[in-house]
């Protein structure tokens, strides 16, 4: 296993004690200014909150901004004497540059404001006072709001210390981030109206935060862009995973993790090596980010041909439909989805959103190794470091790739990398075969043929927990609404920013109903075999996801006076955190939309890792009973 460095916490900083005080004293006045940063953050937040969130007058917007002003100097007057009296300043440099910098930034923006505006007009000449002066307001919120990243970050490393199990930690830390949602789209600048009611604020939040889709307010008419904001950022934080977001900033800004925080992301990512944890979230993070910049930046330049009012609504249509797409989510800022007249039959448009789509699904593992098996064939091709050896398997990073003696060995594709390619492929021509015969005379007549093709490929592709649609989902037949429920209770694969079952679930759970029925008692495939523990893993999730998709259909067959196969359509979205509906989610009860709420989230979560957080494990001792059969008929 690789070597996992812990580096210093919040409090402690990593100082020794000694400076310009005696050791205690200096200890005493560190420990003092830490918990004024950490005090800030409330007024900060606050201010951020009031000024963003809330309609002000001019005089109490000019007091926010004085007390944007005051948290900075108190800021920056707490970092300079931490500098001071620290002994070890070359090793506090090291390990807190992110600090340092934007103590220097603040510094800047406080001691020379007349240089940065002379700065400002020198890179936009004619640049009015007024300008100056509101482009300073904003450098000061970014700055307010960057202050408190590294200080947040430590101390969440510090929850980290308690004896709680992973599942438990990312139960929590989704919980956590839901409730702050709820809590943003509350706020009167959210919303165009000034009001949105707390369940439908609390579904909103939830749909994001689980990347699903499913709303009960218009993104597009109802939110403002505030709101919108709020909704893009809780889908890219539950889209990649809180804990994978948190880990890798922390990483960016020099702050170490701990083991805790490692095996709780082995769990989220499905990881199989502790040691490898760390060169993966970092790819999973620079591969999300670079893929949805690339798909932002496309979209942004296709979007030219469409009545924005300005480039930056351009930009932020283009960003926030990159992230959806590739988080899997499907919110979109249209009100009729992909179905608005203007990108509905716009193939390139769309198919960046597949491919998006699509490689969000895959799951960040099979990403990690293929990204490994090029890295690989590169220096092969144009730096002869590799000569025929041993094979080496499921190596899922180009870090482990670097360290290892690359002339002497080969890198491939692993057993659950093959699965999940091989099971997405036959899905996406499965499913896109029978939307389009079960819709080529109905909903895709009189379409050309390329076109019904291609929609019905886009559907194929959205139906496993994407949740965009370019035809409405109401007007589909009773056999193609069964068909994509098949598809959407599927979903994507392992360690992705989809839900559903997963692909390896179903291949492992069908090679194995073949094993039994030929008469072998184990699975073989790809000259490979298949841990049992993995088949008890996939009958397991099979048997708790059909449970529970029952146990809330019938519920909502109880409070909800809708057809069967609508309510049956959307639980299991819901529950495949996909988003498509046959429009009846603004319908709802409160009880029905409670239900999709949980339903959500534990489609999100996964049934075994909710059920794993609440049952108290149990250790068994080194013996075992005599083994009896049971009839099965």
């Amino acid at each position: 296993m690789g070597n996992i460095l812990v580096k210093p916490g919040l409090l402690n900083g990593g100082e020794d004690g000694s400076g310009l005080l005696p050791g205690k004293d200096n200890n005493r006045l560190l420990v003092v200014i830490d918990w004024i940063v950490i005090l800030l953050a409330f007024p900060a937040v606050f201010s951020l909150v009031a000024e963003y969130g809330f309609y002000l007058t001019s005089a109490q917007t000019s007091l926010i901004q004085i007390l944007d002003l005051g948290i900075l100097w108190i800021f920056a007057v707490c970092g300079f004497i931490r500098i001071l009296l620290i002994s070890d300043k070359t090793g506090y440099l090291k390990s807190h540059w992110s600090d340092v910098l934007i103590l220097f930034l603040i510094s800047m923006l406080l001691f020379f404001p007349v240089n940065i505006a002379a700065i400002m007009q020198s890179f936009i000449p004619g640049l009015v006072p007024k300008a100056i002066a509101k482009i300073s307001i904003v450098l000061t919120q970014v700055l307010l709001i960057l202050a408190l990243v590294p200080p947040a970050l430590r101390y969440s490393q510090r929850l980290m210390s308690f004896n709680v199990q992973p599942a438990a930690l990312i139960i929590m830390s989704f919980l956590l981030f839901i409730f702050l949602g709820t809590l943003f789209l509350l706020l009167p600048k959210a919303t165009l109206n000034g009001s949105i009611s707390v369940i439908d604020a609390l579904f909103m939040s939830t749909s994001a935060v689980c990347v699903t889709g499913l709303v009960v307010v218009d993104t597009a008419k109802d939110l403002t862009m505030f709101g919108q904001t709020v909704i893009m950022i809780l889908m890219q934080l539950g889209g990649l995973g809180i804990m994978t977001m948190t880990t890798f900033f922390a990483y960016m800004v020099g702050s170490g993790s701990g083991l805790k925080e490692y095996a709780t992301l082995q769990t989220l990512l499905g990881e199989e090596s502790l040691g490898r944890i760390r060169s993966t979230i970092f790819q999973v993070a620079l591969f999300a980010f670079s893929f949805e910049v690339l798909g932002a930046w496309i979209l942004f330049e296709q979007f030219d041909r469409y009545p924005f009012a300005s480039a930056p609504d351009r930009l932020f249509f283009a960003i926030f439909h990159s992230v959806s797409a590739f988080c899997n989510a499907g919110f979109s800022l249209w009100s009729e989805n992909l179905m608005a007249p203007v990108v509905q039959n716009d193939m390139l448009i769309l198919s960046v959103i597949m491919v998006l789509i699509v490689l969000g699904g895959l799951g960040f593992p099979v990403i990690a190794n293929i990204n490994a098996i090029v890295a690989h064939r590169f220096r092969r091709r144009f730096f002869s470091m590799i000569s025929d050896g041993p094979v080496v398997e499921n190596v899922y990073s180009t870090d482990v790739v670097q360290k290892e003696r690359l002339r002497e060995r080969r890198v491939r594709l692993g057993l659950h990398s093959k699965l999940v390619l091989l099971t997405t492929g036959v899905l996406l021509v499965t499913g896109t075969l029978g939307i389009y015969l079960l819709e080529v005379h109905r909903t895709l007549e009189g379409l050309p043929v390329t076109e019904q093709v291609f929609a019905s490929l886009f559907h194929s592709v959205s139906a496993r927990t994407a949740g965009f649609n370019t035809l409405d989902i109401g007007h589909f037949t009773m056999p193609t609404l069964f068909f994509i429920i098949v598809l959407m209770w599927i979903g994507a694969s392992p360690g992705s920013t989809g839900g559903g079952i997963k692909t390896s679930t179903l291949a492992v759970a069908v090679l194995n109903i073949l094993a039994i029925v030929s008469g072998r008692n184990r699975i073989e495939i790809f000259r490979k075999q298949i841990a049992q523990v993995t088949v008890t893993k996939a009958f397991s999730t099979v048997i708790l996801s059909i449970f529970y998709i029952s146990c809330a259909l019938f519920i909502l067959l109880v409070t909800e006076n809708l057809p069967f196969e609508q309510l049956l359509f959307e639980v299991v979205s819901a529950v495949g955190t996909v988003g498509l509906s046959t429009g009846i989610t603004p319908a709802l009860s409160m009880t029905g939309k409670c239900v999709i709420i949980v339903s959500m989230f534990i489609g999100r979560i996964g049934m075994l890792a909710v059920l794993g957080a609440v049952i108290r494990q149990r250790s068994y001792g080194r013996y075992s009973y005599t083994e009896e059969n049971v009839m099965i008929t």
